[in-house]
């Protein structure tokens, strides 16, 4: 037992497969993209705003990944973000940039059974 605790080899092949259970392990319990109801993703996507955090952000898109989530979580560097509420089919975010009092409307889509925005747009046929 002692001369296989000091092999190298029995190590390697322990921490591989470790590593391996690890990343079916965290693939099997990886939160599903979106939100169960549409007020709920209002307000996930204007927490993620208002700390103006792609990376919260980027799981509620449908479309587009880190880089429009990076872009969208950036165009709210420098405003205030006052609210955020479901309204006519789409996520509305009442932002204050430079004293002007604005809206933001991402629209909203039901995929797999969970509710994401689509903030790029994609023409249906």
């Amino acid at each position: 037992m002692h001369r296989r605790l000091t092999n190298l080899r029995f190590w390697i092949l322990v921490f591989a497969v470790g590593w391996l259970a690890m990343v079916f392990v965290s693939i099997a319990f990886w939160p599903d993209p979106g939100a169960e109801s549409p007020d709920e993703l209002a307000a996930e996507v204007t927490n993620a705003l208002r700390a103006h955090d792609f990376h919260k952000l980027e799981p509620l898109l449908a479309v587009g990944g880190e880089d429009v989530a990076k872009s969208t979580a950036d165009q709210f560097r420098t405003a205030r973000v006052e609210s955020g509420v479901y309204r006519d089919g789409a996520v509305v975010i009442a932002y204050t940039h430079g004293g002007t009092r604005a809206e933001f409307r991402l629209p909203v889509e039901f995929s797999d059974g969970r509710y994401v925005i689509n903030p790029v747009v994609t023409p249906r046929g």
